[in-house]
């Protein structure tokens, strides 16, 4: 019985032993779990007392080139901010804000605005981030691809415009972009539907939901009639874009920038409606641009123009006076300014908004069409993709033009274009439904004689359909052979692109290198050159 009683007394000193730890341990549990909380809490407090100074509505921009970044962010309380960057978490650089104050209908608003500029980063690099500020606030880490140089990769953008608050697929949209696809997304006017609504926080709201996406890839805006408040103040002050200072000149709310082998023209086509002592200045800084895109056409052979207002367009059931100016070539103040220097200086592609539905024309210039196809375009294409603004006002398209090659106004579709710059002679354009990534529209422009496409006039049409009823030429019949002139070799050598002429050469040492080893190898040229040497 003693042995027994000491046996079954060690058997429960076992079990109170075994009981006990996980006593202890739902203690330390607990007692963690309730510290942490306790912390949780003090940390949600802090923040809040902080979120005046906190970083916010942080978005990218290019510079004056793709190689430069800028980036921007907005904040409730004056505080000193700084930008660390580096390729590595590891080797951060610190570099100090520039401030500007927004004032003007902003008393809703974070009203400081903060923005760093960023030269000379390496093409193709990725960058990480994050925005410090005096007080101890912070943003979270960020990162960044700058576009790459090499040549032969594919660019890809993203292109939209009218989009709001009020956009439906918005959530959508935003995912998109920020899914590491795109290096750019392009919003062609008509931004937030107003950014100075509501004293300035329905532009801040905005600008927070655009974070998502606009923190990891630069977003490039375009201005439109909804940003013209009050001289442009609150875009000229939330944006910074290329060539323009910062806060923005309201006489310079345009810009260029070459990305891979895509030079890019941004316009304010308001110059031309309600700015009109502006037009001229921004008609000679095009016509510069245009002459020093085809001077770069070798390294930028696409030329695509962004405008708010469309050049062309379809009659919708919503229109009147003012927004009819796309249907009259007597009243499209756009097609009697741009149209015969865009056909001259050879835009390859004109992309606008403005109107709530989508149309895409044919090759088209002074109202007809040159070719019913997209192989080696003989005139510009024009795409209207305003799709986003359904919300705000939907304009059904009533009756499609002749030059009008694809069409649509569904209000149960919101769109976004996506631009695919594959190569120097073909460009892809397709139009997705951004609630579900439905496919509306595609079409791969190929062009592989990139220039102007002839002299400005109603005569340069006749001439083209006089030409294609020429009978074929004989098949024995041969053009005549230009007389062969010193350099002409030399010349045609060099007239190549660069990586053909590298490859060119490449090609003929290596040929020449070959035949020469080829001959020596000959037993009889051996001996000779031999009995040469002796």
């Amino acid at each position: 019985m003693p042995a027994m009683t000491t046996i079954t007394w060690k058997r429960d000193s076992c079990n109170m032993s075994f009981v006990s730890v996980w006593k202890t341990w739902l203690f330390i549990v607990l007692y963690f779990a309730r510290t942490l909380a306790h912390g949780g809490l003090q940390a949600q407090r802090f923040q809040k007392l902080m979120g005046l100074v906190q970083p916010e509505q942080i978005h990218l921009a290019f510079g004056d080139t793709a190689q430069d970044i800028v980036i921007m962010w907005a904040t409730k309380k004056d505080v000193q901010f700084y930008v660390e960057i580096a390729e590595t978490v590891e080797k951060m650089q610190k570099i100090k804000a520039e401030k500007a104050v927004l004032e003007k209908s902003n008393n809703q608003a974070a009203k400081y605005l903060h923005r760093v500029y960023l030269a000379k980063l390496k093409p193709g690099e990725t960058y990480v981030y994050r925005i410090i500020g005096d007080s101890g606030a912070n943003s979270n880490i960020y990162s960044f691809r700058v576009p790459t140089t090499v040549a032969g990769k594919i660019h890809t953008f993203m292109v939209v415009a009218d989009m709001g608050l009020s956009s439906k697929s918005l959530q959508f949209l935003t995912y998109e972009a920020a899914n590491g696809m795109y290096e750019t997304v392009f919003h062609v006017g008509d931004i937030a539907y107003n950014l100075h609504r509501d004293e300035g926080s329905f532009g801040d709201r905005f600008l927070k939901h655009m974070e998502k996406f606009a923190a990891k890839v630069p977003y490039m805006t375009v201005p439109g009639d909804h940003e013209r408040y009050l001289d442009y103040v609150h875009y000229r002050y939330r944006f910074s874009m290329p060539h323009g200072g910062w806060p923005m000149s309201k006489n310079q709310l345009w810009y260029s920038i070459n990305i891979g082998p895509v030079c890019f023209i941004s316009l304010n086509t308001e110059v031309f409606y309600t700015l009109t002592d502006q037009q001229e200045a921004m008609l000679e800084w095009l016509r510069d641009q245009l002459y020093t895109a085809n001077v770069q056409r070798e390294q930028h052979p696409w030329i695509i123009v962004f405008g708010h207002r469309p050049m062309y367009c379809s009659p919708s059931d919503t229109d009147d006076l003012f927004s009819a100016e796309c249907t009259n070539k007597n009243t499209s103040y756009i097609r009697t300014k741009l149209e015969d220097l865009f056909f001259e200086e050879g835009v390859d592609l004109y992309i606008s908004g403005h109107r709530h539905n989508y149309e895409r024309s044919w090759p088209l210039y002074r109202g007809k069409v040159f070719q019913r196809g997209y192989k080696d375009p003989k005139a510009p294409v024009h795409i209207i993709n305003g799709a986003m603004g359904y919300e705000y006002l939907t304009e059904t398209i009533s009756k499609p033009q002749g030059w009008s090659a694809f069409s649509l106004s569904d209000t149960r579709k919101e769109l976004y274009g996506k631009l695919e710059a594959l190569n120097s002679s073909h460009l892809r354009w397709d139009v997705f439904a951004a609630s579900d990534n439905q496919l509306i529209d595609s079409i791969l422009i190929v062009q592989h004689r990139h220039g102007s496409f002839g002299k400005a006039g109603d005569e340069v049409y006749e001439n083209m359909m006089k030409l294609q009823q020429l009978p074929p030429a004989p098949f024995h019949w041969q053009p005549p052979a230009e007389k062969e002139t010193k350099g002409t070799l030399f010349h045609s050598v060099y007239a190549l692109p660069p990586s053909t002429r590298k490859f060119y050469l490449m090609t003929l040492c290596f040929t020449l290198s070959v035949i020469l080893v080829g001959v020596l190898c000959v037993p009889g040229v051996r001996r000779t050159v031999c009995r040469f040497r002796k």
